[in-house]
């Protein structure tokens, strides 16, 4: 069964509002990535995996379709190597 609007809504809201919690600005370029994908996928699209460059962190945004699995965001630091 797939995911209803309502339910894909939900998961939008609680993950963009965790976004500033862990240091992305709400004015972010990558924040505004994240919204543009969640919206779109609000609106019916379908299975997407996203990777998404923050400024110290890259995030892969996982967006479901299937009722019972909820999209996430895994950010991982940038590791700075030292020369």
């Amino acid at each position: 069964m797939l995911k209803e609007k309502a339910e894909r809504l939900k998961e939008t809201i609680t993950l963009l509002k965790k976004l500033p919690e862990v240091g992305i600005a709400r004015e972010s370029y990558a924040y505004s990535q994240v919204q543009e994908l969640m919206t779109e996928w609000i609106n019916g699209g379908g299975y997407k995996k996203e990777v998404i460059d923050f400024e110290s962190h890259v995030g892969t945004l996982t967006l479901p379709v299937i009722e019972g699995q909820v999209s996430s965001l895994d950010l991982k630091v940038k590791v700075k190597i030292k020369k």
